[in-house]
């Protein structure tokens, strides 16, 4: 099973999306999304819903470590 932030990199790079851009949809600096992605373990679940949002994925699917699937 692989890590979370591993996951949502995937996930954002499959939609075809850099951290800017996600970060620039969350109204945050780039800086402050990278930290976020990098330590998504430790993320609260109202701000993993906001990526999950911003991605264009339901949550479940992000938080979901054991698919192997990167495109909802």
């Amino acid at each position: 099973m692989e890590t979370l932030p591993n996951r949502i990199r995937k996930i954002r790079e499959e939609y075809g999306l850099t951290q800017t851009d996600v970060a620039f949809k969350m109204n945050i600096s780039s800086a402050s999304y990278g930290k976020m992605e990098r330590n998504a373990n430790h993320s609260c679940y109202e701000t993993l819903s906001k990526v999950a949002l911003k991605i264009g994925v339901s949550l479940m699917f992000l938080l979901d470590t054991g698919n192997e699937n990167y495109l909802e």
